[in-house]
């Protein structure tokens, strides 16, 4: 399967990043933050999942979970190519893909970051939704369903949300197989948290998350030792952190958690 990828480099380079991006959206919505990488010196590697913006794929369906790791695997030794050191930086969907990704490939690398990961949803289905979609998952799991996710609930920011909107690539409906998929590495996540590797990982979490719940991942969080984790909350901001009023103070507390890894 053919999967969209770029690549953002800058001369004289502090370091790499790999962004992995959330469930129904792209790596052009991280445009804004790649350039800000940019300017701190950092080259960034990225592209669309597979089944999602410009990759190939049915979208908005995978059959297993593991599927977005051959992505993942793509990107990342493109990055091992350029400068050390190399950071791993994931957004919901794609915090719980970089976080599976560490607890079962133990990768290469000198950081990871988690923007509000989808470790739990905030809100739960029904046990009888619960129950059709176990059932759907056997018979007919290609089938597609509203996702779920309000544009209203992803940012404060009003152009934020009439961008997400009116974008043609934004995937609002998912397969049964996708959910059942997702569910389950949203539970091994939890359950294996001990196998995460002993990486440096700043996990920053929007308080006001409408999307995933702030307590499952800061819970997730409290597992991994000391000494190798710092959370860090932002009361007020919707799920989408790099798109919320305070996103300038978010990206240069990431950037400088970066760079303090560099003086480790």
């Amino acid at each position: 399967m053919k999967i969209y990828r770029e690549v953002w480099p800058v001369e004289q380079e502090r370091g790499c990043i790999v962004i992995v991006h959330g469930a129904g959206e792209y790596f052009a919505r991280y445009y804004w933050l790649a350039n800000k990488l940019n300017e701190a010196g950092y080259s960034v590697i990225g592209g669309d999942l597979p089944g999602l913006g410009r990759s190939k794929g049915r979208k908005g369906h995978i059959g297993r979970f593991e599927e977005y790791y051959a992505a993942l695997d793509e990107w990342t030794m493109e990055a091992k190519r350029r400068q050390r050191p190399l950071f791993l930086l994931g957004h919901s969907m794609g915090g719980l893909i970089v976080t599976r990704y560490a607890e079962t490939a133990q990768p290469d690398v000198d950081g990871i970051i988690l923007s509000s990961p989808c470790l739990g949803l905030a809100r739960r289905i029904s046990p009888a939704l619960a129950g059709m979609a176990s059932v759907l998952n056997r018979v007919s799991p290609s089938l597609r369903l509203s996702a779920g996710i309000k544009a209203d609930e992803v940012s404060r920011d009003r152009d934020v949300t009439l961008k997400y909107i009116e974008d043609p690539y934004i995937t609002t409906k998912v397969s049964v197989r996708w959910y059942k998929e997702m569910e389950k590495a949203m539970r091994l996540a939890a359950e294996e948290a001990k196998k995460y590797p002993d990486v440096p990982t700043l996990v920053m979490q929007a308080g006001a998350d409408k999307i995933v719940n702030a307590a499952t991942t800061k819970a997730w969080a409290e597992k991994l030792p000391v000494s190798v984790k710092q959370y860090i909350e932002w009361p007020d901001c919707y799920h989408e952190i790099f798109n919320e009023p305070e996103k300038e103070e978010v990206v240069e507390t990431m950037i400088n958690w970066m760079r303090n890894r560099q003086h480790c």
